[in-house]
């Protein structure tokens, strides 16, 4: 008996001694492709280690640890990278954005994004372009901020000065609405006459009673025909443009929230870039589901969806969700509140997308099949319906780990809150937008009233209540930043470089503080209530790493540093803990490693 129990013992020192070696990363002999040193290395693990050191072979984490630790992992073969003390996270993850659909504008369209937000500089770009392409047949583009224009929006009769004779289509830098030249307008059929589609706005001259030039929500889809269409190899063009620029902010996972069904040209961009290995970026994605599909043809779409997606199991591109419109947005007054619009007298309160049963019958459908629902949510009544359909499923298909997903949760009760909480779902959540700008001052404000948009964005109370919180900026809405995402996250109010970007010389004009007690009068940019909302620098690095990892089924292989997960992972040259507030908002990666490959070489 006493022999037995000394061979036990001996065999669990010889277990310990594995897993011991498995934890620094295998046998002594063992060389790294690239060692990461002299680092601030936070390892987003469950005890948020702190590490010097990170070795890697292949694609993945062989050895995290102490400087001195990873020498034994350094050959004449080994690339070594000396951090001097700066920075390393794990790959940013983005978890709604539209990177293929906004790559083709970005490279084939009019693009309004970036430039002085004035209707004079929005001119200026479109003239310049349609005068460089005079044999295009249609003129598309998008980036226009709402905020610009009055409520009625921007007219046609500005863009009939630049293009009388052919269409000109651009839309919102929300999505939500096109403004289109009287051409389009004439080809589309639209006229006086015209009745505003089922969840949308025809826009009108408050005079006249004629379309105006503005097309909201689903009557942009009155113009969708006139939109050009891409090959596969335009979208594969676009992708590789825009992941080399994701990869220099330090993205390496990012979540396509609205894959078409019916554009095989788009899906198979991503899955012949995957196949042949020339993506930079682990990307996910949600097959779009509308109402304007048709009830006859929901079923059929479903189906589709799910065994196209059969075909997409490399490690790089997968489309595991579907993706919702609960409501849409408050610039444009779609967005589904529980109270009415205050600047309206006719008790509006925005645009509820989907009927409850068909709602409550397509998610039991896709739930029951092991997908993710991904769900466009903005007001608090939104969320209400949305969260009962959401139960139901769960009720009638039982309890699984579906992790289900709102995006966006711009306004959000307590009692829905819980609801998200018990049924264990994912919050996605944009710090950029979480501050007073021109949106809060111009739209939110007048349309919510103050008590309303106070309370906007929540944050950190979605984390106190164990919902899973990961970030996004939507883009193109927002061209993705580190330095952005984490001071807004912070302070949640906009930075100087934004407000020097967007507002060129006007910026000077432009009263900006991140001091809770400064007396806040209209058009200041100033922190944005609750301040208890704001995020400490650890929780804006675990929502931009593990929590984005974990909301898309990925916790296992990405979003953080450790032993045998794959070796994605971006640097700054300081320490961002030993940095002021304003220093923060300028952060950029130095290095960016996907598949432990240097994708990213800032020094370079």
């Amino acid at each position: 008996m006493k022999r037995k129990k000394r061979l036990t013992f001996v065999a669990m020192l010889l277990a310990a001694a594995v897993i011991a070696m498995a934890g620094c990363g295998g046998g002594a002999g063992e060389k790294a492709d690239i060692v990461i040193t002299n680092a601030v290395v936070h390892t987003v693990d469950p005890e948020g280690t702190i590490a010097e050191a990170v070795a890697v072979k292949g694609e993945e984490i062989i050895y995290v640890g102490d400087a001195a630790g990873v020498e034994k992992y350094i050959n004449s073969s080994t690339k070594v990278l000396d951090m001097e003390g700066g920075t390393v996270l794990p790959g940013l993850i983005d978890c709604h954005m539209h990177p293929a659909m906004s790559a083709a504008t970005y490279l084939y369209e009019i693009s309004l994004h970036g430039v002085t937000a004035d209707i004079d500089t929005y001119i200026e770009v479109i003239r310049d372009f349609v005068e460089a392409h005079p044999d295009q047949e249609v003129y598309s583009g998008a980036g226009f901020m709402r905020s610009v224009f009055d409520s009625v929006g921007p007219r046609k009769e500005m863009l009939d000065e630049i293009s009388a004779d052919k269409p000109l289509i651009l839309t919102s830098v929300d999505g939500h609405s096109r403004w289109v030249n009287s051409k389009a307008l004439e080809i589309a059929g639209i006229t006086k006459d015209t009745p505003n589609p089922e969840g949308g706005v025809i826009q009108r001259d408050p005079a006249t009673g004629e379309p105006s030039g503005l097309l909201q929500e689903s009557a942009m889809e009155l113009v969708a025909d006139l939109h050009p269409e891409y090959t596969k190899e335009e979208y594969k063009e676009a992708i590789l443009w825009l992941q080399e620029w994701f990869n220099s902010v330090g993205l390496t996972t990012i979540f396509d929230a609205m894959i078409p069904i019916d554009k095989p040209n788009y899906y198979n961009a991503y899955q012949e870039l995957a196949e042949s290995g020339q993506l930079t970026l682990r990307i996910r994605g949600a097959w779009y589901m509308n109402p304007e599909m048709g009830a006859d043809n929901y079923e059929e779409n479903v189906n589709k969806a799910i065994e196209l997606s059969k075909g997409f199991q490399t490690p790089y591109f997968q489309v595991n969700a579907f993706k919702f419109f609960a409501d849409q947005v408050i610039e444009e007054e779609t967005g589904y509140l529980a109270e009415p619009y205050q600047n309206r007298d006719d008790g509006w309160r925005g645009i509820k997308v989907w009927d409850d049963q068909e709602l409550t019958d397509l998610f039991a459908k896709i739930d029951k099949a092991g997908f993710q629902l991904h769900i466009h949510q903005i007001g608090d009544a939104a969320a209400d319906y949305t969260l009962t359909a959401l139960e139901k499923a769960a009720a009638a298909n039982g309890e699984r780990d579906s992790r289900h997903t709102f995006a966006h949760v711009q306004l959000l009760s307590d009692r829905d809150a819980e609801r998200m909480a018990a049924l264990k779902m994912n919050a996605i959540i944009a710090p950029y937008w979480m501050n007073m700008d021109d949106y809060y001052w111009d739209l939110y404000y007048p349309m919510l009233g103050k008590d309303r948009v106070n309370q906007m964005y929540p944050a950190k109370s979605l984390m106190e209540r164990g919902i899973n919180t990961g970030v996004h900026s939507d883009f193109f809405v927002t061209e993705p930043d580190p330095g952005w995402l984490f001071y807004s996250a912070m302070t949640r109010t906009v930075p100087q470089k934004v407000i020097e970007m967007g507002y060129g010389e006007l910026a000077k004009d432009i009263v900006r503080t991140t001091d809770i007690n400064f007396p806040i009068t209209e058009g200041v940019n100033g922190p944005l209530p609750p301040f208890d909302e704001r995020l400490s620098l650890d929780e804006i690095i675990k929502a931009s790493t593990w929590n984005g990892a974990y909301a898309n089924f990925m916790e296992q292989e990405t979003g953080s540093i450790e032993v045998g997960k794959k070796a994605d992972m971006i640097a700054f040259s300081d320490n961002l803990h030993q940095l002021d507030m304003e220093s923060i908002s300028e952060i950029t990666p130095i290095l960016s490693v996907f598949d432990g490959k240097i994708v990213f070489d800032g020094k370079e």
